[in-house]
């Protein structure tokens, strides 16, 4: 039992190992616009291709409460103001389209300021065309030789396709061919000549597939769903867009329910379609610009490619096709409404692309939040339209480049500063990158070119055996000679008879002759083709080894690749604990050392007190001290003082002659009395 929940352990840390191995970054790029006006300041500053920095103008409002320092933003790559639209094109977009065709989803948004170039990025002008149309150019020039028949794949509606028959490709070609006018471009669209063509080489293009491309093109206004490619005339009159639901399908793709699909064979084809889509997109016209988008628009091309069977004809299943996108989405501006008058339209459009874009900035932050800490917290998808379409993007296997496009002037520094954090919002955020979903078959590569190769030598042999063919048939099957007997004497029509049997039986034996030889070097043939066919298969089993033993290799090493990612994992785990036990240690005695240095401050005071008091005290005493030495030494003279008045007093006395007598007694006499001792030991 203990053996089987630690395998089952193993391998979900090797799940999650897997999982965390490939989990990429969003990649973000910036795009500086070039200023309107020479007497405009400044705020962006180029420090490298990577990083550019943002010094608060005295308009700022970091400026006016005292933060003047200059922000560093990093990048992936930041396009200056002479960036062509061919590099942004190169860089941005080219890796999408590239993985697309490895059966990849992917996502490019453009996001920034209104007045800060996105529209001009993704559409571009005429002789400069944008993302969009750079895209198609690439697309159909890389597959203009590898498409299916059109109406071959059609949408379900569903967001999935069914493989048609032949014959109902063909009947939905005809009836194609009568709608061909419903498509035409509007009066005010852009001719698709004047745009230079794009000629880029992809990566992950099969020549042994065939390949067919549907596009689409909606905006979210106010919170809604429009089709943009929908017909709106109906009966010669002009009908409203109606609303379409964003669902969620069996794969947990999200699409537009109902949306026209379009299947188009030409870059020319594309681009009337997009600029019907682009006349028919809501926009704002004020006197300051020519133009400001009012919503969301997702311009969304669609591969479905399938493989050919072995002998490189038809697919080689009709349910074996794959399906990828790619998405290229102009975000409306938070600011487009400050241009124009702020009418209630206008303030409510300007609402509801705020609220799209918190939104989607909060849907970021709490998906930044559940990755890094672990938690399972609920993400707003659903708030918005705009979140709730690209929710499987975020939270699914996809590839994600995000275009910033900033407006330099000084006036725009709060609002740029406001897209630099989003910008670092998308630096941490994860996606999973998916797989390649095109599955290999095993069949033989370059076997499109062999049909096709194989079809023209059988059109040619074809032709050469209908000559040669002619050619025996003339010398050998000849016009028999008259056969008519006129005359009973005629030997000679016997005798021609024979002759030309006799010519017939030989070429018959020449034809035969070199029927032989012909089947025997048609054996000498096969048999060199056979013993190549057997060391070809001989060495294909040779290579089928390396491979297999490659990757065996190659699953070994993953293995132990996940081994040692689940031990760092575990080592940074146990480091992170160790050092949030050293932090608490540390704290730990840091607040003993405090309580340490109160006490030894509590201490020292109250020696002090002590201290104080005590020499109070001893002063005290002190002053006790003199002042009875000094009343003792007062009282001394005063005794003092007495005695000798008293003395002096006697001595004017006249004394009787019995006490002078006595008197001169004592003086001659030795012995003192006591009281007399007592006096002189009082006088001393």
């Amino acid at each position: 039992m203990l053996a089987m929940y630690c395998k089952k352990s193993s391998k979900n840390v090797q799940a999650k190992c897997q999982q965390m191995r490939e989990r990429g970054q969003i990649k973000f790029f910036c795009r500086i616009r070039s200023m309107e006006n020479d007497s405009d300041i400044s705020c962006i500053k180029v420090l490298s291709d990577k990083i550019v920095s943002l010094t608060p103008p005295s308009t700022s409002v970091g400026f006016q409460t005292g933060n003047y320092r200059e922000i560093h933003c990093l990048f992936h790559r930041v396009f200056e103001e002479d960036a062509s639209q061919e590099t942004v094109f190169e860089w941005t977009t080219i890796p999408l389209i590239n993985d697309v065709f490895r059966g990849k989803s992917c996502l490019l948004f453009a996001y920034g300021l209104s007045g800060g170039g996105k529209t001009y990025t993704m559409n571009g002008e005429p002789r400069k065309p944008g993302i969009i149309s750079r895209a198609l150019d690439v697309i159909f020039n890389n597959i203009m030789h590898f498409q299916a028949e059109k109406f071959v794949f059609k949408p379900d509606k569903m967001n999935g396709f069914e493989v048609q028959a032949e014959e109902d490709a063909w009947k939905e070609r005809q009836c194609e061919a009568h709608r061909t006018q419903r498509l035409m471009k509007t009066d005010d669209a852009i001719e698709c000549d004047q745009q230079a063509p794009c000629y880029i080489q992809l990566e992950g293009i099969d020549e042994d597939n065939i390949y067919a491309i549907f596009i689409s093109y909606v905006e979210v206004y106010k919170n809604a769903v429009y089709d943009l490619l929908e017909d709106t005339r109906d009966y010669g009159k002009h009908k409203r867009l109606q609303g379409k639901l964003v669902r969620e399908d069996r794969t947990h793709d999200m699409y537009v329910h109902d949306v026209v699909e379009v299947e188009v064979k030409s870059s020319k084809e594309a681009h009337e379609i997009l600029y019907k889509g682009m006349c028919t997109k809501r926009k704002i016209f004020g006197s300051v610009t020519s133009g400001f988008s009012c919503s969301h628009s997702v311009f969304t091309i669609r591969i479905v490619q399938a493989v050919l069977d072995q002998f490189g004809g038809a697919p080689e299943q009709k349910g074996a096709y794959c399906v990828s996108k790619l998405c290229l989405v102009d975000l409306a501006g938070s600011k487009c409404t400050n241009y124009m008058k702020n009418t209630s339209q206008r303030l409510g459009e300007s609402g509801n692309i705020n609220n799209s874009l918190m939104t989607l900035k909060t849907c970021l932050e709490i998906l930044h939040e559940n990755q890094k800490l672990g938690m399972k917290k609920l993400i707003p998808y659903r708030d918005s339209k705009l979140t709730y379409l690209f929710k499987n993007f975020f939270e699914g296997e996809s590839n994600i480049h995000a275009l910033i496009c900033v407006n330099p002037r000084a006036a725009n520094f709060d609002e740029t500063l406001h897209v630099m954090k989003f910008a670092n919002i998308l630096k941490e955020v994860q996606v999973l990158h998916q797989s390649s979903t095109v599955k290999s078959t095993g069949f033989p590569v370059g076997r499109r070119r062999a049909n096709q190769m194989f079809q023209e030598a059988l059109q040619k042999l074809e032709q050469d055996e209908r000559v040669q063919s002619s050619d025996d048939i003339c010398s050998i099957s000849t016009a028999f000679p008259c056969l008519e007997l006129k005359d009973p004497m005629d030997d000679k029509l016997i005798h021609n008879l024979i002759q030309f049997l006799e010519f017939r039986h030989e070429q018959y034996n020449l034809q035969r002759q070199n029927l032989v030889h012909k089947e025997k070097e048609f054996f000498e043939h096969l048999k060199a083709v056979m013993q190549k066919n057997f060391l070809a298969q001989h060495e294909n089993t040779s290579l089928h080894d390396i491979l297999d033993f490659e990757t065996n290799k190659r699953i070994a090493l993953e293995a132990k690749e996940n081994e040692m990612e689940s031990c760092a994992e575990q080592l940074r785990q146990e480091l992170y604990n160790r050092s949030e036990a050293i932090k608490m240690v540390k704290q730990e005695l840091m607040e003993k050392k405090m309580q340490l240095l109160w006490q030894v401050l509590e201490n020292k005071q109250t020696a002090q007190k002590y201290h104080i008091k005590l020499t109070a005290e001893m002063g005290e005493v002190a002053c006790s001290m003199e002042y009875l030495q000094s009343e003792q030494e007062a009282r001394l003279k005063a005794v003092v003082v007495h005695e000798a008045q008293n003395g002096v007093e006697m001595l004017k006395k006249p004394l009787p002659l019995a006490s002078f007598s006595r008197r001169k007694r004592s003086v001659t006499s030795p012995i003192i009395s006591s009281e007399d001792e007592n006096s002189t030991s009082a006088m001393a």
